[in-house]
């Protein structure tokens, strides 16, 4: 898949891809997709870590999602070994969805004293907010508004930058990547996951073009371009970690559960929704096995 075929879609126009990404994620029946199907109802909607889980078990899909949360942060706090643990740690989520795992992170760690969660889509962030105040963490988490090509945040503020299966929405990976950059303190570490163009030598201009438009995609890099976006912004130990058999069973579970709920005639999300969502998933399956997608973690530290 060449770099000239991969942007073939792309329409480069920063406001339509903003909207695109909201109605994706805001819009009622597909914001309970996300919550019921890819999140099992933990809040956690980003793809999973299945060390350990059958994709048959129930709750498969949050538990994986719950795993990769905790496994990506400890990570990163191993490579910044000497804050783990301080008074004034901080860290920022970059595109948190619903907070979920800002809460679940901070409810386990008590050295975090300040999670900040930047997010695109204002209904996602009305509800992160109740779900902070609910469990009394506000002045420990805080929600805001914004995109990862303009962080509203100071130079050198947090620990550690993090992002799950976000940075796939950006406008441009080399501004987000240097936005991250810079609101990172010297020697903190940059950790995310997302999902990738592959290796695949068989994808025609139309599936990328309907890929691109159906998820709202404008930078679409392989993991190799992604190391060198982030060598070029300045982190330096950049490593991609391929995790493509996770996500493949991640789609795996969540087709598993949509056909379980249309033979049930469940409605919560909408049949017509549920069986567009079981053409897609199955076909995705199909892409992660010629090579489109490879899926996994970056991660890298910014020098002292």
């Amino acid at each position: 898949m060449s770099t000239t075929e991969a942007t073939a879609a792309q329409s480069g126009d920063l406001s339509k891809l903003i909207e695109g990404v909201k109605k994706q994620y805001d819009a009622k029946g597909k914001a309970e997709f996300y919550s019921q199907v890819t999140g099992d109802g933990t809040g956690n909607i980003h793809c999973g870590k299945w060390d350990n889980i059958d994709i048959d078990e129930p709750g498969g899909c949050g538990k994986a999602s719950n795993q990769l949360s905790d496994w990506m942060f400890n990570l990163a706090c191993e490579l910044v070994p000497d804050r783990r643990g301080a008074k004034d740690f901080s860290y920022v989520d970059l595109g948190s969805g619903t907070a979920a795992t800002a809460l679940r992170l901070t409810e386990m760690n008590s050295f975090i004293s300040n999670a900040t969660c930047l997010n695109l889509c204002e209904e996602q962030n009305d509800h992160a907010t109740k779900r902070v105040a609910e469990k009394g963490l506000g002045e420990r988490i805080k929600v805001v508004t914004g995109t990862f090509e303009d962080c509203p945040f100071d130079d050198n503020s947090f620990d550690i930058a993090f992002s799950q299966d976000a940075y796939m929405h950006a406008f441009s990976k080399q501004k987000a990547f240097s936005e991250a950059f810079r609101v990172t303190k010297p020697g903190g570490a940059f950790m995310f996951s997302d999902l990738m163009c592959g290796d695949g030598t068989d994808v025609s201009d139309e599936e990328l073009a309907i890929f691109f438009n159906t998820n709202n995609v404008n930078d679409w890099l392989t993991p190799e371009q992604n190391v060198q976006a982030c060598t070029q912004a300045g982190w330096t130990g950049v490593t991609f970690v391929d995790m493509t058999q996770d996500y493949r069973f991640n789609v795996q579970a969540m087709l598993k559960k949509v056909e379980q709920m249309l033979e049930r005639g469940d409605d919560t999300i909408g049949l017509d929704l549920l069986k567009l969502y079981k053409k897609v998933l199955a076909v995705r399956i199909t892409q992660i096995d010629r090579g489109f997608f490879k899926w996994g973690v970056v991660h890298g530290k910014k020098p002292l």
